[in-house]
């Protein structure tokens, strides 16, 4: 079979999501392409690309298909491209009914001992069995991640020869982006969506939808991210910007009053002297320019649906609690180090309450000085003091005389 025949069952194949095998035809039209060309040739980028992103989508579907004990953890792509967790089919794995712990209700039940002996050991093997079979979808995230590195590697050496380079460029990033968000990496997903977004914003007029995607995904996987939150508002704002815009140039469209149009390039001499030109470079496979009147009704219905819930999932991160930022030592040191600050605090309360107490002990003894000895009295004291010690020597005097006088 030939490559371009190779070539075009793969495609078949991955239009009609029969991922598996899409996998196999791209991985001979490789072989055959690396051949010809080289393993790091032009003429293979684009090959890379597509092997990788049927890889990544064998291995999300493969992880479906195991994980069905973990609905939560399942990352699914929607209509629109975008990522989010799906919960909906948790529902689906669990029975509430109770027919099955009713059926035997009030019956004895024999029990074969070596029966469920046997019946242990196979549930042991199946479940060695399973254990192998989950390490096969990461390995074809691995896989994914280096073959559209690859991409992404030949790609940018060939960046400066065309904007539509670049734009292979970015959805590359893009793609790799979905990989890391799969596999739980989320800063390097960041990095990723950041790049191929940045890319595509130069490229890309704002009414793109790869520009409302890109956004979208990046606001995912910030949300994902501890402390990003306020970044996460921002990008989920601009999807919806995005959104807005090319449900504004569908209406005008519908209306005859005109499309954006891509920049027409300019020569050397055109460009000196003159400011940066700001208009997009490019319109995309998704343009509205390519689009029939009917393609265009029905995108517009589409979009209005996809504004309401980009509007309500906008409200939902503005509404949610704000996050402590730093990892999880530094918070625990900012902890301490708040309880340690608030000890003083509470201090100067309690030793002013003792020296109140003890003020009102040292009023209960004004006539007694630390040594114990009573303070020397004032003038009028010492008068009447006087007085008392004379009145006292006249009385023993006059006691003495009577005695001898007896």
């Amino acid at each position: 079979m030939s490559l371009e025949d190779t070539i075009e069952h793969a495609k078949r194949a991955f239009a009609l999501k029969k991922y598996e095998q899409s996998v196999e035809h791209y991985a001979s039209a490789l072989e055959i392409a690396t051949k010809k060309y080289g393993e790091k040739a032009s003429e293979t980028a684009d090959l890379y690309f597509a092997y990788g992103k049927a890889l990544l989508e064998n291995a999300i579907a493969q992880s479906s298909v195991l994980g069905k004990q973990e609905p939560d953890d399942a990352l699914l792509e929607d209509n629109n491209g975008a990522y989010a967790c799906n919960t909906a089919n948790s529902g689906a794995f669990l029975s509430f009914s109770g027919d099955a712990d009713d059926e035997h209700h009030g019956e004895d039940v024999a029990v074969d001992l070596f029966a469920e002996a046997q019946k242990a050991a196979d549930e042991l093997d199946a479940a060695e069995e399973e254990e192998d079979d989950e390490a096969e979808p990461e390995d074809d995230f691995n896989a994914a991640w280096e073959v559209l590195d690859l991409a992404r590697a030949i790609y940018e050496k060939q960046q400066d020869e065309s904007d539509e380079v670049k734009l292979k460029l970015a959805d590359t990033y893009i793609t790799l982006g979905d990989v890391s968000l799969e596999t739980e990496k989320f800063d390097q997903a960041i990095t990723d969506y950041s790049a191929g977004l940045s890319l595509k914003t130069d490229l890309l007029p704002l009414s793109s939808r790869q520009i409302a995607e890109a956004h979208y995904k990046l606001s995912i996987v910030l949300d994902l991210t501890s402390g990003r939150l306020g970044d996460a508002i921002v990008h989920a704002e601009r999807a919806l910007d995005s959104v807005e815009a090319r449900l504004a140039e569908l209406r005008d469209a519908l209306s005859g009053q005109g499309l954006v149009k891509p920049e027409q390039p300019q020569s050397k001499e055109d460009v000196k002297g003159k400011g940066k030109a700001t208009g997009p470079r490019l319109l995309g496979d998704d343009a509205i320019v390519h689009m029939t009147k009917s393609q265009m009704m029905a995108e517009e219905k589409e979009l209005q649906g996809l504004r309401e819930d980009l509007a309500l999932k906008v409200e939902e991160l503005k509404s949610a609690p704000n996050e402590p930022t730093g990892s999880a030592p530094e918070l625990a040191a900012k902890a301490l180090d708040a309880e340690l600050n608030s000890a003083p605090a509470a201090a100067p309360a309690a030793s002013t309450e003792v020296h109140d107490l003890t003020g009102l002990v040292k009023k209960k003894k004004k006539n007694v000085d630390t040594n114990g000895a009573t303070p020397t009295p004032t003038n009028g004291a010492v008068k009447r003091k006087a007085e008392d010690d004379g009145d006292d020597a006249q009385s023993d005097k006059k006691a003495k005389l009577e005695e001898a006088a007896s």
